[in-house]
This record gives C-alpha cells, sequence and structure tokens, in this order.
C-alpha cells in the first residue's frame, strides 16, 4: 500500500512540468532538487564572465593605483588566475554554444574606485574583493552542483582559487594598518 501510495504521489508530482524537470534533474544527478543550480547554464556563463573581467579591469587599477605592496601582489593574482579562468570559460561557452562577456560593464564600484588613492583605494578595493569572491564562491558553489558535467567540473575546480582569492583578502582587510603583515 505504501509502495502504491508513493508511485502514485510521484506520478502526480512529477506530472507538474517545473516540478517533474527538476525531479528528472535530480534522478540523473542524484541530488535533491534544492541543490540543483538556480540559473541558467547561459546565465552562469554570463555572470561568470561579466564578474571575471571585472576581476580583471579592478585589479590592473589596483596594480597601478594601490600603495600597499601586499595589495598590488593580491591584484597581480587575481589578474593572473581570472585571465586563466576567463580563458577556460569561453572555451567551454563555445563549446556548449553559449556566450560570455569580453568585458565588465562600468559599475559603481569601478567609478568609486577610480577617485582614490592611496590607503583609501587599499581598503576600498579589498573590501570590494572580500565581497566579489563571496558572490562568486556562491555563484561557482552552485554551478558545482549542475547536472551538466562540463559545467559542473569547471566551477569544481574553481571553486578552490576563488576560496584562495578571498582568504588572501580577508587577511588584507584585517591587518592594521592595511597591507602590513
Amino acid at each position: 500500500m505504501k509502495r502504491t501510495s508513493l508511485v502514485i504521489a510521484m506520478a502526480l508530482f512529477m506530472s507538474v512540468p517545473v516540478c517533474g524537470e527538476l525531479w528528472a534533474q535530480a534522478a540523473t544527478s542524484g541530488q535533491p532538487p534544492s541543490m540543483q543550480s538556480p540559473v541558467s547554464h547561459q546565465d552562469f556563463f554570463t555572470k561568470a564572465s561579466t564578474d571575471g573581467a571585472a576581476e580583471v579591469q579592478l585589479g590592473q587599477l589596483a596594480i597601478q593605483k594601490a600603495s600597499s605592496p601586499r595589495v598590488r601582489t593580491l591584484a597581480t593574482q587575481l589578474v593572473k588566475d581570472h585571465t586563466a579562468a576567463n580563458k577556460q570559460l569561453a572555451a567551454l561557452a563555445d563549446r556548449k554554444h553559449a556566450t560570455v562577456a569580453q568585458q565588465a560593464p562600468p559599475d559603481d564600484m569601478s567609478e568609486r574606485l577610480q577617485s582614490l588613492s592611496g590607503e583609501d583605494f587599499d581598503k576600498a578595493y579589498v573590501q570590494a574583493m572580500v565581497g566579489d569572491h563571496q558572490k562568486a564562491i556562491e555563484l561557482f558553489d552552485s554551478a558545482s552542483h549542475s547536472t551538466d558535467p562540463d559545467v559542473k567540473a569547471f566551477a569544481s575546480k574553481t571553486l578552490p582559487v576563488l576560496k584562495h582569492h578571498l582568504a588572501m583578502a580577508q587577511a588584507l582587510a584585517s591587518s592594521k594598518p592595511l597591507g602590513t603583515p
């Protein structure tokens, strides 16, 4: 009786198109629907590429404007790592017939950083990197549960790098004065 009720309940549940699709994805991925990526693959490619391009642009600005050698070191590492990840993301998107952003649109943070200098710039840049990397980790963690094995592999491979970037930025943010060991 329990088995029949379960079969009927699942049949009714799967008849709802959205829920049925989520459960079908869960059946193939081995994960419950709550662990599925809430963004489409194209949304992931768009968001990840826009954010990655912004990291490179802001990092290049920080290399030029930072007063602290440690902040410049962070920026240099971020430019190097995000440039490499952006190339890998673009290649993956190309294979998936998706598009990526080639550059980040102007935003309030880049305009704000342009107007700052010295330690004010350093503090604002480091705080921006903490926030940006927290958001990136959420996005990539979500994508690491993708039903697409290529997207899942890329996100899973990139997550440790993003976590390392966050740790570097947080260490700088907590040092007094900023940028000192």
